[in-house]
């Protein structure tokens, strides 16, 4: 799967300079999708391609958002799940609010492949590491509490995420091996590692396809195994 399929002529990405968020914006000025990389470190994006916008903001100033978001086809964030500093239920409202009100309603967000959905089964990831994420849990250590607040955010369209369409990307070990094509499945799992280049060109394919929408697949790198 990839982007020569379906791509976006235009995508706001959020976190381009994380681990995830380079291999957003290096897939996207590699195959012609303007991007405009929404940031508070500027000075970080220095050598980009002229198809890439940089704008300085924080993620609660709703106006420069919106002008950021402006013409855009969808946003894209790789924000982390920073257990102290909660990005994603500090920023994310703010973030849907300024996408509603410039007719932007594409969203792709990033969880851990541990999440879990509701009624899905336990893969073989997910059955390793509940019991210590249960443990931790008890203890107030909470990894998967951002992960979730978003997904339940959009699942119920709450907190600004009312009439979003959207879809989050589950992933667990990133690499920055060369681009060969995503391979996302629902109910699988494949090679625990998945390229950020891959990720990113499964990310900009779902900004512009319907196929994933409303559901949280899991991505890996190269090919759907035969069956």
């Amino acid at each position: 799967m990839n982007t020569n399929i379906a791509k976006p002529a235009k995508v706001a990405i959020i976190g381009a300079s994380g681990t995830y968020g380079k291999g957003i914006l290096a897939r996207a000025e590699e195959i012609g999708v303007k991007a405009v990389v929404v940031t508070r470190s500027p000075h970080k994006f220095q050598d980009v391609k002229a198809t890439t916008t940089v704008v300085e903001t924080q993620l609660n100033e709703e106006e420069k958002l919106k002008e950021a978001f402006l013409g855009c086809d969808g946003v894209i964030s790789a924000l982390g799940d920073n257990r102290k500093e909660r990005p994603k239920t500090n920023c994310l409202p703010h973030v849907w609010n300024a996408m509603k009100a410039v007719d932007v309603t594409k969203y792709i967000g990033m969880a851990s492949g541990a999440m879990m959905m509701p009624g899905e089964k336990r893969g073989a990831v997910q059955l390793v590491v509940h019991l210590p994420l249960t443990v931790l849990k008890i203890f107030g250590v909470d990894f998967l509490e951002q992960n979730e607040w978003e997904r339940d955010s959009l699942l119920l369209g709450k907190n600004g995420a009312d009439s979003i369409r959207w879809v989050i990307t589950r992933v667990i070990r990133p690499t920055e091996t060369p681009f060969v094509g995503a391979y996302a499945h629902k109910n699988e799992r494949g090679p625990l590692n998945c390229s950020i280049y891959d990720h990113g060109d499964f990310c900009l394919y779902c900004v512009a396809s319907s196929e994933w929408e409303g559901l949280a697949p899991q991505v890996n790198s190269g090919p759907q195994p035969k069956k």
